[in-house]
């Protein structure tokens, strides 16, 4: 009799899990666009624009300098960094749904017009949506190698 009795609540809870599986979305895609738009501001100069890819509440960590907070301040970072000048591409990326946030990590590659070899390093991002924008909440990034203390002056080939 005890069989019976329970075998509709059983029953009851099993298509109840069932129905919340059917309602639940799938998690929304990464903003790639986004990532290649920071990229694409980025290789083209463009500062304001590269400083909009932050949200208002960002954290930048540069190499061996103290933590950039805000927009203002991130937007002063990158004019002095001057962009534009260093192609930079990204690969090898891995990229993490964490909650409401996309984590990505990956390799980059940045050559600057003096040398002929890319540096190369690795950088972490954590991007947040903000109204209905994604933006960059943290990024981190490091070389692999330290920076050339003085690169010598080219020489005009003859």
């Amino acid at each position: 009799m005890n069989r019976f009795y329970l075998a509709p609540w059983i029953t009851l809870i099993a298509l109840t899990g069932l129905a919340g599986c059917q309602n639940a979305s799938p998690p929304e895609p990464f903003p790639q666009a986004a990532a290649d738009g920071w990229v694409a501001a980025f290789n083209s100069g463009d500062v304001a624009g590269l400083a909009l890819m932050y949200s208002p509440d960002a954290k930048i960590l540069p190499p061996d300098q103290p933590i950039v907070s805000g927009y203002g301040a991130i937007e002063e970072f990158w004019r002095t960094f001057n962009p534009g000048n260093v192609r930079i591409a990204v690969s090898e990326v891995e990229i993490r749904k964490l909650g409401d946030y996309w984590f990505r990590e990956g390799t980059y590659s940045g050559l600057y017009p003096a040398e002929g070899e890319p540096r190369v390093g690795k950088f972490i991002e954590l991007w947040a949506k903000v109204d209905s924008a994604w933006l960059i909440q943290r990024q981190m990034w490091s070389p692999n190698a330290p920076t050339p203390a003085q690169m010598p002056p080219t020489v005009p080939v003859e």
